[in-house]
């Protein structure tokens, strides 16, 4: 399955948000479980390193983003994806951004906190508590 994360989720765990961090890392826990391949749009990065300097200085920043690739791939947005982003109806243009960025890697789902946000996404909508929901945790061997 591929997944592509809003850049908000990631932010809930850099940030370690209260109360959103403990789903949001339970969705890269079990992304992890069910050997999903999981994607955030490149401009993304650029959000979140330029949100966590402002909050905790650029080590932190680039601390934070070192450890993405481990977990995550960035989603291909190019020419093409940027003027089909124009063409969703979607009002924030990065959020339209962000959906056509996972059409590109062809994810699965989009998980986002604001799935109103991002109507007129090509890719399906899961807000992490659906998500969780839908794809529970693998059940353990037993010993």
């Amino acid at each position: 399955m591929r997944v592509f994360l809003d850049t908000n989720i990631l932010l809930d765990i850099i940030e370690q948000r209260v109360p959103l961090f403990t789903d949001s890392q339970q969705i890269l826990e079990r992304c992890d479980a069910l050997v999903c391949d999981v994607f955030l749009a490149g401009h993304g990065l650029a959000t979140i390193f330029y949100l966590t300097e402002r909050r905790s200085g650029n080590v932190t920043a680039l601390a934070s983003i070192r450890q993405i690739p481990g977990f995550a791939q960035v989603a291909t947005l190019g020419d093409a994806e940027a003027r089909a982003a124009l063409g969703y109806g979607i009002a924030d243009y990065e959020d339209s951004l962000q959906a056509a960025a996972a059409a590109a890697c062809m994810a699965d789902w989009l998980v986002t906190r604001d799935a109103a946000g991002f109507s007129g996404s090509p890719v399906p909508i899961l807000s992490p508590e659906e998500f969780l929901k839908r794809y529970p945790a693998p059940a353990s061997p037993s010993a």
